[in-house]
């Protein structure tokens, strides 16, 4: 009989682990499906974005400026910043000679 109680005992632990997980992983659906619903982010029609959201209507360049010194948000800030500056001014200066060739009899 201690032979049966020796297999027996191993089948029940692994079955409450296995049952157990399964009750874990439904309380832990339902508890995010209910904290997920009552969030005023989450929800139709919700208020304007804010944290780390970029609106609809700006542009990156925009989120990264606002966002720049928030760490995880973009990957370096002031690197990006660093670099729309550089593009700014090189768009300035091509339109600048554009006008120049234009402006200048050939």
């Amino acid at each position: 009989m201690s032979d049966a109680w020796g297999l027996l005992i191993p089948v029940i632990v692994i079955a409450v682990i296995v049952l157990v997980g399964i009750v874990m992983k439904k309380l832990q659906k339902g508890l995010f499906e209910q904290l997920g619903a009552s969030t005023p982010g989450t929800a139709p029609g919700a208020g304007p974005f804010s944290g780390f959201q970029q609106s609809p209507q700006e542009s990156r360049e925009d989120f990264v400026r606002r966002h720049w010194q928030r760490p995880g948000v973009v990957a370096d800030g002031v690197t990006l910043v660093d670099l729309y500056d550089r593009i700014r001014a090189l768009e300035e200066r091509v339109a600048q000679a554009e006008r120049r060739s234009a402006a200048s009899p050939d």
